[in-house]
């Protein structure tokens, strides 16, 4: 959802860097009964633009104090989060 927003200048993201974790994965068993498996990668995500956000994340276009103990979040926002886009 962010991605999408930001792809198509309807928000600004403020906050980090994402993590990027970008894919779908399931186990799958060698052998019946036997331990053993191998993960396989069946999704993945991707924005609107089709990029791939994994290892990547979404870049943020405002950065933001992560420390800021305010109750009211708006306040912890730098003055640049609030342009027009």
């Amino acid at each position: 959802m962010t991605a999408a927003l930001q792809e198509n200048k309807r928000a600004l993201v403020a906050g980090e860097q994402s993590f990027g974790k970008g894919i779908v994965q399931t186990i799958r068993q060698l052998e019946e009964g036997k331990n053993g498996g191998v993960a396989v990668t069946i999704a993945r995500y991707e924005t609107p633009e089709h990029h791939n956000i994994n290892k990547q994340g979404i870049t943020v276009d405002v950065k933001t104090n992560v420390d800021c103990e305010k109750t009211d979040a708006l306040a912890c926002l730098p003055k640049e989060a609030f342009r027009k886009i």
